[in-house]
């Protein structure tokens, strides 16, 4: 008779697993991210690399629930979401990537998506906007002036300028892709499947007219698949999924705390690997965009109730 196991992992232990493997896979992405613009690949490489693998693994699946209505989703709902997640996204976040450095990309980006899907999320979907989600994007707010001011400074001002606002936009597409998804309740792993193929189906052939693909044939077999894992597989599919797990086990006020890890970590990581070291007034930004992240999604609510319950 086989031995149980001696122990499994709790509900709590297993959406911390979750929720560490999502936040080290979006720090990891980031710092690649601008590494491979660093090394002379162009946004259009890097948004190939980022669909191409996914959707070569999606497709199966996308197949089997169903092409006459998108697994359910609907062609048009289906093609908007993958629009604003994917190549939309991605051209913005990459070529960011070429004009600001990393911190402002890690900070910049999820501050816009907060902020965005706050205002969307009630416009559209008509959800209720808490006092500590006032307060968060506050926070927030200041975060976003001092990178702004960060970038006056810098010197090559109007071009880190320019990577800031390509930033910001790239947030607000991904606020509003999560403003519809809620607003038309669309599962969340079909949609991470669709999401991939169609913005791939969208994007080959864009590259294939435009793109010059001599630099990403230049470089190294090994660096290029590197890059296809972290952004394909890793940003594009596992580290969605894996954050899906870990609010569904955790809820998603203490979720939050994976997505706020994201850019504190990254730039600490740019620093060996990118040789990027954060500003004073980047560290500002940095610490007050992280606490306006956690404020606006409930962590620090969620910290509080559980020392009171200790």
């Amino acid at each position: 008779m086989p031995t149980p196991p001696l122990t499994r992992l709790s509900p709590a232990a297993a959406g911390l697993a979750w929720g560490l493997l999502a936040a080290a896979i979006w720090t990891v992405y980031s710092v690649l991210a601008r590494l491979g613009i660093k090394s002379g690949l162009t946004p259009l490489d890097m948004t190939l690399l980022r669909f191409a693998p996914g959707a070569l693994v999606m497709l199966p699946f996308i197949w089997h629930w169903g092409l006459r209505d998108l697994a359910g989703i609907g062609w048009r709902r289906g093609v908007v979401l993958a629009a604003l997640s994917g190549p939309v996204f991605s051209l913005l976040m990459m070529t960011g990537f070429a004009h600001a450095p990393l911190v402002h990309g890690a900070v910049i980006a999820p501050a816009s998506q907060m902020l965005s899907g706050i205002v969307l999320s009630a416009w559209l979907a008509s959800t209720p906007v808490a006092r500590e989600t006032v307060t968060g994007a506050a926070f927030v707010l200041l975060g976003l002036g001092f990178m702004g001011g960060d970038a006056l400074l810098h010197a090559s001002g109007d071009s880190v300028l320019w990577g800031d606002v390509l930033f910001a936009a790239a947030g607000c597409s991904w606020g509003l892709f999560g403003a519809l998804s809620r607003r038309w309740k669309v599962d969340a792993v079909r949609i991470t499947g669709v999401a991939v193929v169609l913005a791939f189906a969208m994007f080959a052939p864009v590259y294939v007219a435009i793109a010059d693909p001599h630099a990403l044939l230049a470089a190294a077999p090994g660096f290029v698949a590197l890059q296809a894992v972290a952004h394909g597989l890793g940003a594009g599919l596992v580290a969605v999924l894996a954050y899906s797990r870990a609010a569904v086990l955790l809820g998603p006020g203490r979720a939050a705390f994976f997505g706020a890890m994201v850019p504190g970590a990254a730039p600490l990581l740019a620093i060996p690997v990118l040789g990027e070291i954060p500003t004073a007034l980047q560290v500002a930004g940095l610490l007050a965009v992280i606490a306006g992240l956690l404020l606006a999604f409930g962590a620090v609510r969620v910290l509080l109730e559980r020392r009171r319950t200790a």
